[in-house]
C-alpha cells in the first residue's frame, strides 16, 4: 500500500477513535471497516468485512479491565487485504489475527496513560482544574496516537507481506508471553479498583461468598450476577423496608 493511502486510514482512524469520546460507539469494526472500504475503493466489501468482525466482537467486553481483541483494528487490515487480493475469506482471516495482535496495543496504551494519571493526581490535589485538564487533554491524542496511528500506519505499509510479520511474532514470541503476562494481572487490578469503591469492610461477608461460589463450587459469572441481583432485592426492598416498618 502506498504512504498516502496508509496515512489517511491511520489518521481518519484515530479522529474516529477521538470522536467516541464525545459519540459513543463510533469506534467499532462496522464503521471503521466501511470507511476503509471507501477510501480503498470497495465501500460494500469494507461494509461486509466490518460486519463480520463486529459479529465476532459482540461477545467481548472490557469488564473490569479485561484486555479484548481490537476487531476495529481488525476490520481495517481485514478490508485492505480483501480489496487488494479481492478474496473475502482471506480479509477475515488477516482481520482475525491482527485483532488478536491489537489487543497488544491496548495493553501499552494503558502503561502510556499512567504518567499522564499521576500528574492529572497531583493538579488535583492542589485543587488545579485547568491543570486536570490539561494534562487529560495531553495524554488521550498522546497515547491513541502511539499505540493507533503508529501501528495502523506502519501495518498498512507492510502489510502486503503479512508472513513476514507472522515469522517476526514467532521469532520473537518473549514479547507475546510478556504482553500475554501483563494482560492477566490488568483484569485483576481492574476489580481490584472497583472494589475500592465498594464497602468491603461492611459487606466482607457478600465477597467470600461469590468467592466461594465461583471458586470452589464453580458457578459461572452470569449465575453469580443473577444471585447477586437477587440479594441486593431482598437487602434494598425487603430487609430495609422491614428495618423502617
Amino acid at each position: 500500500m502506498n504512504v498516502g493511502t496508509a496515512f489517511l486510514i491511520a489518521l481518519v482512524s484515530c479522529l474516529i477513535v477521538l470522536c467516541s469520546y464525545i459519540f459513543s460507539g463510533w469506534y467499532n469494526p462496522l464503521v471503521l471497516g466501511t470507511v476503509t472500504g471507501l477510501i480503498v475503493g470497495n465501500p460494500q466489501l469494507g461494509l461486509q468485512i466490518g460486519a463480520a468482525c463486529a459479529l465476532m466482537d459482540l461477545g467481548f467486553y472490557t469488564y473490569g479491565g479485561a484486555v479484548t481483541p481490537s476487531y476495529s483494528m481488525g476490520a481495517i487490515f481485514g478490508t485492505v487485504v480483501a480489496a487488494n487480493g479481492g478474496d473475502y475469506n482471506q480479509g477475515i482471516l488477516v482481520g482475525t489475527v491482527v485483532a488478536m495482535l491489537g489487543s497488544w496495543f491496548d495493553i501499552i496504551q494503558g502503561f502510556l496513560a499512567i504518567p499522564f494519571n499521576h500528574m492529572a493526581d497531583k493538579a488535583a490535589e492542589n485543587n488545579d482544574i485547568k491543570g486536570v485538564e490539561r494534562w487529560h487533554l495531553l495524554g488521550m491524542p498522546l497515547t491513541i496516537m502511539s499505540t493507533n496511528f503508529i501501528p495502523i500506519f506502519l501495518g498498512l505499509l507492510v502489510i502486503d507481506k503479512y508472513q513476514i510479520i507472522m515469522d517476526f511474532i514467532d521469532k520473537y514470541a518473549w514479547i507475546e508471553a510478556g504482553l500475554n503476562a501483563v494482560s492477566c494481572v490488568l483484569p485483576a487490578v481492574g476489580f481490584a479498583l472497583l472494589l475500592s469503591y465498594m464497602d468491603i469492610k461492611k459487606y466482607w461477608w457478600a465477597m467470600l461468598v461469590g468467592y466461594v461460589m465461583f471458586a470452589f463450587l464453580g458457578m459461572p459469572t452470569l449465575g453469580l450476577a443473577i444471585l447477586g441481583v437477587c440479594v441486593a432485592y431482598v437487602y434494598c426492598f425487603k430487609l430495609r423496608k422491614e428495618g423502617t416498618d
